[in-house]
């Protein structure tokens, strides 16, 4: 029991210093042993000051001998307190020990059971490695046999035909499941010269092979032979060819796209057997759509009808008799509603069955445009068909499919566009119509803008040629109304005095101009342009001629201002301004003209007038002027000068009828009389300043006077 409380004695101890304990008192060390303490007691009290105990019992000067004995007391009676406490509590303490031994005996069974279990889960885990090992090994068995399933799978179904399907093939009637049993077989020979090469080894592979091509024999000789009784049912006229390619042969184009790939010799016959076909049955089509077209032709214009034809000709009927020939065909050189046909947005061709049922006639550019849509729409659909049809999905793909599909269209349609070109070309051998030339020219461009639009690519050709055609006949055209324009003022002979009204040559040609500009908006075709400038140069100098040869000047000038005026007003009503060359050169003849008759008016009624302020002008010292000149001349004007100007404006009046043309007229006249009077009245005025104080100078009218005066005849037209 001591042992046991031993600890406790020494922590009590630990750390006080006994020196000064009697030399005969002992300790207790950690040995239960006794130990004198009287040696160490001065030596370790320095060191036990530090003590906080020790530094309060030496503050109270207390003995430390006796302190130590009591403390040394004290603990023995401590310890005797803990072992009767421990002796009271042994009983619970040897309980205490026995379940800590019970304890140890169950943790002790515990980490056996542990170790155990810890050997058994160790030699699950190997048991689930291996269950893994050989899961993946079956899960790997497992997918190669799939893959293999699905490889053998495919070369089965790749190989084996369903007897079904070759039934069909070798027995059947050519129909829809004809045509799915020919999918399938077409499937197993893709298949085959695929990957025969890879497994021409297989035995399957070496046995199906001539199988499939006697197969494939069989049905290409049975495709060739449906599609051939298909293409010649064609042969009739009253058959409609687009339908019989809708509802037969694009349902079966598999048919051809199946011979070209396994059979190409009978995909060749069958081609050429539709090009043969199809070609006299296009031409035989237009050929009798272009003679109904003729039929509703209605002539504009003729040989004679030209912008420099007489007045009036004639023509020998079959007996010798003058017969009139009109020449007021209102559409030879006025455009009218003719230029609706480019607006049209109806897109149909003429049916003649209804076209015929009708008294109408129609111009040659409407027959033209007609023909044109139908060759455009029945070309666009044949050359669709052509690449559904003879043009494999591969080939399709590539550049050769497209040259191939031009190939079949150009031996289709070669005899229809040519028939084209020659219904165009005998018009144009006979047509005098500049017009209905440039608007034929006009549909051919907007038919070539139609099928870029449509991407038909295959009448590029056919566009090209009608350009070829039509532009030289149109110059040709306008080289027949220059050179008539020529012939008249060559045959115009001298008169003594010309006809004021303008010819019929100017509103002919006014009607021409303004119908080829409105043509040629949009276009700016310089060809256009300049024929018209050419033309222009023909009637101006015609107009010049005539006028030259009059004895009469005052009636030449009257002459070309109407013809001037009527060419004006003409473009004016067909919305051309100045900005047009053709407007801006006519105005520029115009106002010269005016200003022209006006120097001549004046001459007529106050050339005094004139000719005294011309010469005085010239003079270089205003003193040399005669003052006798300048009194009768204001003497004259003074006296007459109303009555001249009532003059000019009668004469005006007489020789103008059209209300605006007269007014300008008149106020550029009476302008220039202005003008010179103004001048007058400036040398006047230095004269008189020269000789100041002379009395003997009448007065003239005053400017404002006149200009009062004028202002009455403002509105008179």
């Amino acid at each position: 029991m001591a042992s046991a409380t031993q600890p406790d004695v020494d922590l009590v101890f630990e750390g006080f210093d006994t020196t000064n304990e009697p030399e005969d008192s002992l300790h207790i060390n950690e040995h239960g042993t006794t130990a004198d303490y009287t040696d160490d007691y001065p030596r370790e009290l320095p060191d036990m000051q530090s003590d906080e105990i020790i530094k309060e019992v030496l503050a109270k000067g207390i003995d430390l001998r006796l302190y130590s004995q009591q403390i040394e007391q004290e603990l023995q009676e401590l310890e005797h307190e803990q072992l009767e406490n421990y002796e009271q509590h042994e009983s619970a303490l040897l309980e205490l020990d026995s379940e800590i031994n019970g304890c140890d005996e169950v943790l002790e069974n515990m980490e056996k059971l542990l170790v155990n279990f810890k050997s058994t889960l160790g030699a699950i885990n190997n048991d689930i490695q291996a269950l893994q090992s050989d899961s993946l090994s079956m899960s790997m068995r497992l997918k190669n046999r799939v893959m293999a399933e699905r490889q053998l799978e495919r070369v089965i179904q790749g190989v084996v035909v369903p007897p079904a399907a070759v039934r069909v093939i070798c027995d059947g009637e050519v129909n829809e499941k004809y045509l799915e049993s020919l999918i399938e077989v077409n499937k197993r020979i893709a298949y085959m010269r695929v990957h025969s090469k890879q497994n021409r080894k297989l035995r399957a592979f070496q046995e199906i092979q001539p199988e499939l091509d006697r197969l494939c024999l069989r049905a290409s000789s049975k495709i060739r032979e449906f599609l051939l009784d298909k293409i010649n049912d064609l042969r009739s006229l009253s058959t409609n060819a687009h339908v019989m390619q809708a509802s037969v042969f694009v349902k079966y184009r598999f048919f051809n796209h199946f011979l070209i790939e396994r059979h190409p010799e009978a995909a060749v016959e069958v081609r050429d057997t539709y090009i043969h076909i199809m070609r006299q049955y296009y031409l035989d089509h237009f050929e009798a759509y272009q003679r109904g077209l003729m039929r509703l032709e209605r002539t504009v214009a003729d040989k004679a009808d030209v912008i420099g034809m007489e007045e009036h000709t004639g023509k020998l009927s079959l007996f010798g008799s003058a017969k009139p020939v009109v020449r007021d065909k209102t559409n030879v050189f006025n455009l009218g509603s003719r230029a609706a046909i480019l607006d049209s947005s109806d897109s149909r061709a003429l049916v003649l069955s209804i076209a015929g049922e009708s008294a109408d006639r129609y111009t040659f550019e409407t027959l033209f445009r007609s023909y044109n849509l139908a060759l455009a729409d029945n070309a666009t659909t044949e050359y669709e068909f052509i690449m559904q049809f003879f043009v494999s999905p591969k080939a399709r793909q590539k550049i050769t499919g497209s040259d191939m599909a031009r190939m079949v269209f150009n031996h289709i349609f070669e005899p229809s566009v040519r028939a084209g070109e020659l219904f165009a070309k005998a018009y144009l051998e006979t047509t005098y119509d500049a017009l209905g030339v440039l608007l034929c020219v006009r549909i051919t461009s907007q038919l070539a803008g139609d099928l870029q639009r449509r991407r038909v690519p295959v009448l590029d050709s056919y566009v090209n040629a009608m350009n070829m055609l039509l532009w030289p006949r149109f110059q040709a055209i306008l080289d027949s109304h220059i050179e008539s324009a020529r012939r008249l003022a060559a045959s115009h002979r001298s008169k003594p005095k010309v006809d004021t009204q303008p010819p019929a040559i100017v509103r002919r040609y006014a009607e021409l101009a303004a119908s080829l500009l409105r043509l040629n908006i949009g276009y700016n075709t310089h060809v256009v342009a300049l024929s018209l400038a050419r033309l222009r140069t023909e009637v101006q100098g015609y107009l010049t001629r005539v006028a030259e040869s009059s004895a009469d000047k005052h009636a030449a000038l009257v002459y070309l201002i109407n013809s001037y005026d009527l060419l004006l007003t003409v473009l004016y009503e067909n919305g051309f301004g100045e900005r047009e060359e053709e407007v801006s050169s006519w105005k520029r003849e115009f106002g010269s003209t005016v200003l022209a008759f006006a120097e001549s008016e004046l001459e007529k009624h106050f050339g005094y007038l004139k000719l005294f302020v011309v010469e005085a002008e010239q003079q270089s010292d205003i003193g040399r002027v005669s003052a006798d000149g300048l009194g009768r001349v204001v003497a004259v004007f003074n006296g007459e000068w109303r009555a001249q100007i009532a003059a000019i404006n009668s004469s005006i009046i007489q020789s103008f009828s059209n209300f605006r043309t007269g007014t300008e007229i008149l106020h550029a006249v009476l302008g220039q009389l202005i003008i010179y009077y103004t001048r007058f009245h400036s040398l006047y005025d230095k004269l008189l300043a020269r000789r100041a104080g002379s009395s003997s100078m009448p007065q003239p009218v005053g400017v404002q006077n006149v200009m009062v005066e004028i202002k009455k005849y403002r509105n008179n037209f």
